[in-house]
């Protein structure tokens, strides 16, 4: 048996590569360099944003620290300021409570007052009326005496011992008023 020799005719890549690509050689040079550049761009684009993302995210760490440095320091700041409130408020109350009780004794004050008035004018008063007996009986007094020395006057004798003296008289009233006024 003889061999069987299969004759295909030699198809050239370069027409089936025209049917696939519409006529058109591609050029496969253009197309890696294309693919490689894209991928060194690609490369270098997630360096610049992981390194612009670790500035950015470190600023933003900053940031956040002092926010919360500030907010702690805000917060602080409340707290005192309640606490200083709460002893104004307190103080005001005690204050208030103070004016509550002096206002009461300065209205028993007062009353006392009007009453030791009263008290004062009655013992002036009463002095008047006494200074009024002492001068009644002083004049009385002198009175008495004169009739005394008129009635001994004929006897010719002085009998002293009997003779109170006017200015005793008015140191005993003036010391039992005085008693009185006590």
């Amino acid at each position: 048996m003889a061999p069987i020799s299969c004759h295909y005719r030699p198809v050239s890549m370069d027409d089936k590569l025209n049917s696939v690509f519409g006529g058109h050689r591609p050029r496969w040079w253009l197309v890696i360099v294309l693919v490689v550049v894209v991928g060194i761009l690609l490369v270098f684009l997630s360096i610049f944003a992981v390194m612009a993302n670790r500035e950015a995210c470190k600023d933003g760490l900053l940031a956040e620290q002092k926010c919360r440095n500030f907010t702690h320091l805000l917060e602080h700041e409340l707290t005192q300021a309640q606490d200083v409130l709460l002893g104004m408020e307190i103080q005001a109350a005690t204050c208030n409570q103070t004016v509550v009780t002096l206002t009461a004794s300065l209205e028993k004050e007062k009353a006392q007052g009007h009453k030791q008035q009263e008290l004062v004018k009655e013992l002036q008063g009463e002095m008047e009326k006494l200074k009024q007996k002492l001068q009644d009986t002083t004049t009385e007094l002198q009175q008495l005496r004169k009739k005394n020395e008129a009635s001994e006057g004929g006897n010719g004798s002085n009998s002293s011992g009997n003779t109170i003296n006017p200015l005793a008289i008015y140191v005993l009233l003036t010391l039992s008023l005085g008693a009185l006024l006590a």
